[in-house]
């Protein structure tokens, strides 16, 4: 019985190393992201231009589109462009709330019909570590970003 739990624990443990090292490595073929910094009031805000592919990304149906524009995007964790080492599967692409939907909803629209790349603003604040300063080096604490957001409503440029 004990040389059961060894081989069942040596087996999960080459697992692991094997699924880190593909992680590792698949991550590593994602092309580097220019990241743009602006400064804020107190903090600096990190943003990326990213291209949503179709068939790399799904919309999260089940949560649809939502009172002041909410939606979510799913996308693979290993074709995100910053490293995100606490998340297993996706980063998770957020629309936060505003009274202007308008621009948000046709958003929606378009990635929800996944036919065409769409190229997004996101905001990598407020989870995100920095790893050096130079050269820039991120990554992300939690596994979810935000769609840009400036004076209340989407906004889709980095600076």
């Amino acid at each position: 019985m004990k040389y059961l739990i060894r081989l069942v624990r040596y087996i999960a443990l080459v697992a692991l190393v094997i699924v880190t090292s593909v992680s590792s490595q698949t991550h590593a073929n994602v092309p580097k992201q220019e990241i743009t910094i602006n400064p804020g009031k107190y903090f600096n805000y990190y943003h990326i231009q990213l291209d949503l592919i179709p068939n790399q990304y799904r919309v999260n149906e089940r949560y649809g589109f939502n009172p002041g524009g909410q939606f979510e995007v799913f996308i693979p964790k290993e074709l995100f462009p910053i490293p995100a080492p606490n998340c297993r599967e996706h980063i998770i692409v957020r629309m936060p709330y505003s009274n202007n939907t308008h621009q948000k909803k046709a958003l929606f629209e378009r990635l929800s019909q996944s036919k065409e790349t769409t190229r997004v603003t996101l905001e990598l604040n407020p989870y995100l570590n920095i790893v050096t300063e130079s050269p820039l080096a991120l990554e992300l604490t939690y596994c979810n970003v935000f769609f840009r957001h400036k004076h209340g409503d989407y906004y889709n440029k980095p600076n």
